[in-house]
C-alpha cells in the first residue's frame, strides 16, 4: 500500500479521528473507506458511507467472533 502525507487543520484531523473512533475503525481504513463511498455511483449520499462503514466494522466484528460485549439486546434496539 502507497503512504500519502498530507497536512489538515487540527479541527479536522480531530473530527476525523472522532469519526474513526466512532466506527471502531483505524484512521487510515476510515478515511479509505469515506472516500471509496463518496466514489460510488449513488455517493456521496449518507447512507452509502454508512453502509460501506458498517461493511467494515462488521468484517472486524465478524473477524474477532462476534464478541457481543457491552452490546445491547434485540429488545433494547426494537423497544419491544
Amino acid at each position: 500500500m502507497a503512504k500519502l502525507t498530507v497536512s489538515v487543520d487540527e479541527d479536522l484531523a480531530a473530527k476525523v479521528n472522532r469519526s474513526a473512533d466512532r466506527y471502531g475503525l483505524p484512521v487510515d481504513e476510515y478515511v479509505a473507506r469515506v472516500l471509496q463511498a463518496a466514489e460510488t455511483p449513488a455517493g456521496p449520499h449518507r447512507e452509502e458511507r454508512a453502509l460501506e462503514l458498517a461493511r467494515g466494522a462488521y468484517r472486524r466484528w465478524n473477524a474477532a467472533g462476534r464478541p457481543e460485549d457491552g452490546a445491547m439486546s434485540m429488545s433494547e434496539v426494537f423497544g419491544r
